[in-house]
């Protein structure tokens, strides 16, 4: 059997449009789950360090792990661009974390729950993990981090980050 034009035509634009609605579906579903994360994170953004007068800015965990140094950067001849591991990093942290645009001098508390036991040198994740809080807004510059602490946590199925920054 052999489709008219027409008949060919407003079926290719049925799948089409289905298509269309399925993808603004997962669109405002994943808005939601963003929105949802963004609420659960900004209760505890501003609150008062009482050990000290340090004022906490941002204090979360993100349930994935940050790309090493050795897998940050990709290079193609002479340049040199980010990894789709960095990229997609980036956009995790930047729909989890507020922006805050702090110009105040920093303290960065981290802590790695890396997936399994394998030997690892903790500061190349430092570089991914501060990239991607600058580049979300949280302050201006990485050059602000006058202080790092940085922690190797227990091993967490899937990696864990706890993140806890101060202006000091």
């Amino acid at each position: 059997m052999r489709w008219s034009e027409d008949r060919l035509q407003a079926h290719l634009n049925k799948h089409q449009n289905r298509k269309i609605q399925g993808q603004a579906r997962f669109k405002s579903e994943n808005d939601a789950k963003v929105r949802e994360a963004r609420l659960k994170l900004n209760t505890c953004i501003t609150e008062r360090n009482t050990a000290s007068d340090d004022l906490v800015i941002l204090d979360c965990e993100i349930a994935s792990m940050a790309p090493s140094v050795n897998h940050y950067w990709n290079t193609s001849g002479k340049r040199r661009y980010l990894s789709d591991k960095a990229i997609s990093f980036h956009r995790l942290i930047r729909s989890l974390v507020p922006a805050h645009n702090s110009a105040a001098r920093l303290k960065l508390d981290v802590t790695f729950h890396f997936t399994n036991k394998q030997r690892r040198d903790i500061d190349n994740y430092l570089k991914a993990t501060i990239d991607s809080l600058v580049k979300c807004g949280l302050c201006v510059d990485d050059e602000q981090f006058d202080e790092l602490v940085v922690r190797r946590g227990h091993v967490v199925k899937g990696g864990l980050i706890k993140l806890k920054v101060m202006e000091i």
